[in-house]
């Protein structure tokens, strides 16, 4: 691993630390990862940097609202390593995304969506004059069915074209 980035892991570590608290303050799994989150921060860096960190269990449950799906929810220590990665592939992956792609984006959140539907709803309509259609839809179980083989090496050509 490269020594540049095994001495920024803790500094990372916390600013994903502090990311991935933001929605989750008061949960079960955060509230036991508080208690001593500097030394568990220590100690996450130090198996990232002798690459011997695991994944925990995660929790599934069944969410009604707004309709019925599956939950996976990651242990808080796993969501600290997800925004560890995501804060470092990030910058990578974002030039290749369409400017109507929201999710996870900054400054791509709800209401940028909105403005931009309206933008094409004006288009479409002429501003109001005529009438258009616009297409709501979801594609049932459509992540839980990707090739995860397709995407692992779509996603590797990525990350190792960069370093």
């Amino acid at each position: 691993m490269d020594d540049i980035f095994k001495k920024n892991i803790l500094r990372d570590l916390f600013k994903a630390y502090y990311g991935s608290r933001k929605n989750k303050r008061h949960t079960i799994s955060q509230l036991k990862f508080e208690i001593e989150y500097e030394k568990r921060l220590i100690d996450l860096s130090k198996e990232l940097s002798q690459e011997s960190y695991s994944i925990n269990r995660s929790i599934c449950f069944i969410s009604f609202k707004p309709l019925k799906r599956e939950i996976f929810a990651a242990d808080f220590r796993d969501r600290i390593i997800h925004h560890f990665v995501y804060n470092h592939i990030n910058p990578i992956f974002e030039r290749y995304f369409i400017n109507d792609s929201y999710s996870c984006r900054k400054g791509k959140g709800t209401s940028y969506g909105v403005k931009r539907l309206n933008h094409f709803i004006r288009s479409c309509s002429d501003n109001y004059s005529k009438n258009c259609y616009v297409l709501k839809l979801d594609i049932i179980g459509y992540f839980m069915s990707i090739d995860k083989n397709i995407l692992y090496k779509k996603i590797e050509e990525k990350l190792f074209d960069k370093k």
